[in-house]
Order: structure tokens, then C-alpha cells, then sequence
């Protein structure tokens, strides 16, 4: 993996005040999950979450324009779900401007950050979940989620329940995902509907 501090100075150069320090918190709780769960992966996992939102600022125009460059076709669900277009384009500029870090796993972890999936792996669960609770989100179900997570002392589990704990924050948090779009009457990506199906039926799904 490539200097991560010449990474950082770059997608500041990228982004508004407001997303970048989104952006620092989301890569300090990633690599605080990463010591929890994959120490090895840590330093993979604070260049996905510097890089997730590099697109999140484009308008839907420009968004759109990138995907069918790239001929992505989206499903019917996902272009009524414009917030969740830079998790498909985010991947293609990484890919394109930052070839260094273009690893499967760090695009497949930026791919899946905004809806999840079903067969989710463990590095995509976690960049997921530190987009959703990172130290700078004050929404009541990302506070909530976060002292959740963190009020039972992950680091004093056994491994096996550390991951079944991972695994029941982030089956929460898509629960959260579904109630709140349901509410505001938005439609809910089918891959988000899928990933919780999904953590819903397995016993252990990392």
C-alpha cells in the first residue's frame, strides 16, 4: 500500500471541509475496527475509507456520466437512490486516479459502503459500519449504534464473539437504514434488503 499521508493530502484537494473531516473520522474508526478485527488489513482499510465518499460530492449528472462511460447499467432501484450512486462511481475514479490503491478489496469495501450486501465480507462490513458510526455523526441511530458497539468491550471477546457482536451492529444498522427510508417514504436498494435477509439467516457470517 502506497504513503497513506500523500493519500490524504490528495483527496483533501477533492473535497469540501465538511466531507473531508467526515472522511478523517470514517478512516479513524475504520482502523480502529481494523485492530479489533483484522489488524493485517488495517492500513488497506484507512486508504478505502480516505477514498469512499472521492465521488460523493459530483452532482447526479456527473455521476451518471462516469457510470456510462464505464457502460454500468443501473437496476431500476438503484438510480431511484441517488445517494447511493458514489458507491458504484467511487470505485471507477480509484481504479483511474489512484491506480496505487486499487486493490479487490479496497474497491469491493468503497463498492458496498452505502448499501451492504448479501455475502458481505468482513472488510466491507467494516468500512460499512464505520461510515455509519464514526465520532462525527450526531444522528440519534448513529450515537446510539456507536455506544452499542462499543459499551460491551469488543476488545475483552472472544474472536468468535467479537464477530457475531460485528455481525449483529451491522444487521441493526441496515434495520435503522430500511426503517428510516421506509418512513420518508424513499425507496431501499435491494442490495440493502438483501444484506439483511442475509444476516438474518446466517449464524456466522464472517
Amino acid at each position: 500500500m502506497s504513503d497513506l499521508t500523500a493519500l490524504q493530502t490528495a483527496v483533501a484537494e477533492r473535497m469540501s471541509p465538511y466531507r473531508f473531516t467526515h472522511t478523517l473520522g470514517v478512516a479513524d474508526m475504520a482502523a480502529r475496527l481494523a485492530a479489533l478485527y483484522c489488524p493485517d488489513e488495517g492500513e488497506m482499510l484507512r486508504a478505502a475509507a480516505l477514498l469512499h465518499d472521492i465521488t460523493k460530492e459530483l452532482d447526479d449528472e456527473a455521476q451518471l456520466a462516469l457510470l456510462q462511460r464505464a457502460g454500468i447499467a443501473l437496476r431500476a432501484d438503484e438510480r431511484s437512490s441517488p445517494k447511493i450512486y458514489h458507491g458504484i462511481t467511487a470505485p471507477l475514479v480509484i481504479v483511474r486516479d489512484f491506480p496505487d490503491f486499487a486493490t479487490d478489496a479496497l474497491l469491493s469495501a468503497v463498492r458496498w459502503h452505502t448499501t451492504g450486501r448479501a455475502g458481505m465480507t468482513l472488510t466491507e462490513a467494516i468500512l460499512y459500519l464505520a461510515d455509519y458510526i464514526e465520532e462525527g455523526r450526531t444522528f440519534p441511530d448513529c450515537v446510539a449504534l456507536r455506544e452499542r458497539f462499543f459499551a460491551v468491550h469488543p476488545e475483552k471477546m472472544t474472536r468468535t464473539a467479537r464477530l457475531l457482536h460485528l455481525a449483529e451492529v451491522v444487521r441493526i444498522s441496515l434495520e435503522m437504514t430500511v426503517a428510516d427510508l421506509t418512513a420518508a417514504g424513499a425507496p431501499v436498494c435491494a442490495d440493502t434488503l438483501a444484506a439483511l435477509s442475509w444476516l438474518k439467516a446466517e449464524q456466522n457470517p464472517f
